[in-house]
């Protein structure tokens, strides 16, 4: 079970690019979630986080294996669901924006999909150094998984934010 949570539904097997394909995975869940609010999606990013970092933690216990299996995409999922959050409220849009499903909600859930994907592979500084860091300490490694998408979900909401108010 911790493996299927933590692989995004198996979707972090899939060849080629796990990373996107667990993103993938968020954009339906949230889609679902946003009837409910941006404070049930908040909530929800947060337990996302905390599974994530329970899961991770349990699948890189063992010193030797890789400090951040490709395999695990909860923290794509849980980084791609902060990044919308933020998004959102830098933006000040309703749910109901994203849900119509119009020209503009497609700009938004494309921007927040591509600039989340560029953040998470990039990892500018400091992102990577504090990756880095975790990854080589065995006790912190789950958090190590989690917390670099979590850090990728801040600029790449900066970056939506700008996009769709001085280009869109």
């Amino acid at each position: 079970m911790i493996k299927f949570i933590a692989s995004g539904f198996y979707s972090g097997y899939l060849p080629k690019a796990p990373g996107t394909w667990g993103t993938l995975v968020a954009l339906p869940l949230c889609w679902l979630l946003l009837p409910y609010g941006l404070e049930k999606l908040g909530w929800a990013t947060l337990i996302c986080f905390v599974v994530g970092w329970y899961c991770s933690h349990v699948l890189t216990l063992d010193p030797t294996a890789d400090p951040d299996p490709s395999y695990i995409v909860i923290d794509e999922i849980a980084g791609f669901m902060l990044t919308l959050l933020l998004s959102m409220f830098l933006l000040r849009i309703e749910p109901t924006v994203l849900l119509s499903l119009s020209t503009f909600s497609l700009k938004i859930w494309g921007s927040v999909f591509i600039a989340f994907r560029i953040f998470d592979i990039c990892k500018p500084f400091p992102i990577y150094r504090i990756d880095e860091y975790l990854a080589s300490t065995t006790t912190w490694r789950g958090f190590g998984v989690m917390i670099d998408d979590i850090l990728a979900a801040l600029p790449a909401a900066g970056l939506v934010w700008g996009a769709l108010t001085f280009i869109f």
